[in-house]
């Protein structure tokens, strides 16, 4: 068995899970996902059995569990300790469950349009439409879209699977269900769902978020999948949230600083103060509300120890800057 996957960028490493038709060289040329966050992590894509490069037409019956042997594999060949792991509908489930056998491996998830159970999606309910129609099939897969970009959406589709592998896909995951797991989650969390998701309603997406401890749910612009562009600038803002991130290129006092606990706001907070800046002058360059810097500092403060400014500016000039 062949798994096809690609790596790019630095910086924080993010795995990308195939969308339901995967092919990673479409998803570098043509989407904005992948190339998108690359821009700021190190990213790593790739196809599962059975779609884009990867073997193709793997015979038997598939199921959540060979999916996740699928990006354990993919984990372990690209020498990846730990990861934020993007999944969208199905492959959510395969990354839910990834997470909570190996929480020490991951560092957060992003889930895309999905649902507790995958019988939710119509999907589940179409493969002898599949079977017996499979161009009205994909037809109604772009119903959405306008009349001059069906053709290019179809293409791509095809890109990435063939109507056996679909249907041996949309079958393995048809029982999945992870309502098992959802209280177990215990890392942060974010959701985007389509405004226009005609496949998975609204309400879909927010009744999954509520039974996922703390998760953040965003609403974006788009049908089948939200908007690229949107959706990246969603994901790289959560990540901009988390702890630990890798420090920018660069020294002195144009580095991005570095302490255990402090998101990557926090960081930037936490230098423009070294260098002396005052909460306006730190909002206007990070584009940010007094109020909103305020209550960093106040987070930077309570995470390092320190009573005040001076404190901290001297903990950000002693501990911070390279030695």
């Amino acid at each position: 068995m062949d798994i096809a996957y690609t790596v790019g960028g630095s910086g924080r490493p993010v795995v990308v899970l195939p969308f339901h038709s995967s092919n990673v060289e479409v998803k570098w040329t043509a989407l904005r996902w992948v190339p998108g966050l690359a821009e700021r992590n190190r990213v790593i894509a790739y196809d599962s059995r059975g779609q884009g490069l990867s073997t193709r037409n793997p015979g038997g019956d598939l199921s959540v569990a060979d999916y996740r042997l699928d990006l354990e594999a993919v984990i372990e060949a690209t020498c990846t300790n730990r990861a934020v792991l993007v999944a969208y509908g199905g492959f959510a489930h395969v990354a839910l469950r990834y997470a909570v056998e190996k929480p020490e491996r991951v560092d957060a998830l992003v889930l895309i349009c999905t649902c507790e159970s995958f019988s939710a999606w119509p999907l589940a309910g179409m493969q002898a439409l599949m079977q017996e129609n499979w161009d009205l099939f994909l037809d109604l897969i772009v119903a959405g879209a306008s009349a001059e970009k069906k053709e290019l959406l179809v293409s791509r589709f095809k890109k990435g699977t063939t109507k056996e592998d679909y249907i041996r896909l949309v079958h393995g995951f048809a029982a999945s269900n992870v309502s098992d797991v959802l209280g177990q989650v215990c890392l942060p969390v974010l959701i985007l769902h389509s405004l226009d998701q005609h496949w998975l309603d609204v309400e879909e997406g927010i009744r999954f978020a509520a039974k996922v401890d703390g998760a953040r749910l965003v609403f974006l612009n788009g049908d089948i999948e939200p908007n690229d562009v949107e959706g990246v600038r969603a994901i790289q803002a959560f990540l901009d949230e988390l702890p630990g991130r890798p420090p920018q290129a660069g020294t002195g006092a144009n580095q991005a600083v570095a302490a255990p606990g402090l998101s990557r706001r926090q960081q930037e907070v936490l230098r423009l103060l070294s260098l002396g800046k005052t909460t306006r002058e730190i909002a206007a360059e990070l584009v940010l509300s007094e109020r909103t810097v305020e209550r960093h500092i106040s987070d930077i403060y309570g995470k390092i120890g320190a009573n005040n400014r001076a404190a901290a500016i001297a903990y950000a000039l002693r501990e911070l800057q390279p030695r």
